[in-house]
């Protein structure tokens, strides 16, 4: 079962409303959706969506990238997944986000073969979960407008909340407090400071935040080295969560090796794809330490994609970050957004990009490659 043709198309989806993070603000998403067709009509999915902040290639290197490893997998065996995967990494190797989007076709293909779910493929043996908690982002800025977004999506049934720090942390904290003192104290908070800190000011920021008794602080720093995060952990009053920090699977066993980490975010669209993702979060797991698996203002493609690893991963029952499909005014496909999600019930990805949507966000004429 031969990869006989290949579709590169580009898409941008424009977001509902502006989003402040502490690396700029975000109004768009640009994004390289890669088709990979097999003998029999078999057809896998996977996108490039690379984003500020976290070292990844620029779109146009993305796109790039992707024709270099549409161009290397075809004629290959589905069949043969190591070896396919083996020539996305051999072609680019500086291109993580492409890589994804090739590892995520790739298992999208070789699921579907099989006649199983990529979370399946994934497990082996063991059963993967079908049902996952989601958290819900509250982006809003103003504590009073902030407080009432809260108190909605805890009426939606989410029981966990993740909020932003910024530059300005006594503003922060004012609107963390108006959310606590909304919501019923059973509710679960996260809070990410998209590396905002240095190394003083994050202690200095995290004995402040300790009083909302957080979940976890996710990455206070933005330093990546291993020291940095052991030091600042030993020291923190609450537990901490790398994500930018975790950039390649060298990365993360690194703050294991170090105790540097109660928390890894995992984002297999920035780690190289799904494989890359689940050897990081098995290793995890064997050091004791937890993993929640995020999206990265994904289209509907690449969080279906992390909902199968996410179910795929063995471990407590935490919530995971997938909950951003309302941030987008358009997307790729139809897919739920609320605070319980089951796996699609078809196998491989479960689901299709909708051709009239991808039609309405393309960003020029896509590029097919034949045998």
């Amino acid at each position: 079962m031969k990869i006989s043709a290949a579709r590169i198309s580009r898409f941008r989806l424009p977001l509902a409303a502006p989003l402040t993070t502490a690396h700029g603000v975000i109004t768009v998403r640009e994004g390289v959706l890669l088709e990979l067709g097999a003998e029999g009509g078999l057809r896998g999915f996977g996108e490039a969506m690379p984003l500020a902040g976290f070292g990844l290639e620029s779109i146009d290197e993305a796109n790039r990238a992707l024709q270099k490893i549409a161009r290397v997998l075809i004629g290959q065996d589905v069949r043969d997944l190591g070896g396919a995967l083996a020539r996305c990494s051999r072609v680019a190797p500086l291109a993580p986000a492409a890589r994804a989007a090739g590892d995520a076709a790739l298992h999208d293909l070789a699921a579907r073969l099989r006649g199983v779910p990529i979370a399946q493929l994934l497990v082996g043996d063991r059963a993967p979960r079908a049902r996952l908690r989601i958290s819900a982002l509250i982006s809003a800025r103003e504590p009073v407008v902030a407080a009432a977004s809260a108190r909605e999506r805890i009426a939606r049934g989410y029981d966990t909340l993740k909020i932003k720090l910024g530059a300005d942390l006594d503003r922060d904290l004012a609107r963390i407090t108006a959310v606590r003192e909304a919501v019923p104290r059973a509710v679960r908070m996260r809070l990410d400071a998209n590396g905002t800190f240095d190394e003083g000011e994050a202690l200095r920021a995290l004995e402040r935040c300790a009083r909302f008794d957080p979940e976890y602080v996710e990455q206070p720093i933005a330093a990546r080295d291993a020291a940095s995060w052991s030091r600042m952990r030993s020291r923190s009053p609450v537990a901490v969560a790398a994500d930018e920090a975790v950039c390649d699977e060298a990365s993360a066993l690194a703050l294991l090796d170090r105790g540097a980490v109660d928390r890894l975010i995992l984002k297999p669209a920035a780690l190289g794809g799904l494989g890359a993702a689940f050897r990081i979060a098995t290793r995890a797991r064997a050091f004791g330490v937890g993993v929640v698996v995020t999206s990265f203002l994904d289209s509907a493609i690449g969080r279906t994609a992390a909902l199968h690893l996410a179910a795929a991963i063995d471990g407590d029952d935490v919530a995971v970050g997938l909950a951003t499909g309302s941030l987008l005014a358009r997307d790729l496909a139809d897919i739920p957004d609320a605070a319980r999600i089951s796996l699609p019930a078809g196998v491989g990805l479960g689901i299709v990009p909708d051709p009239v949507a991808l039609a309405r966000c393309a960003v020029g004429a896509a590029s097919a490659i034949a045998a």
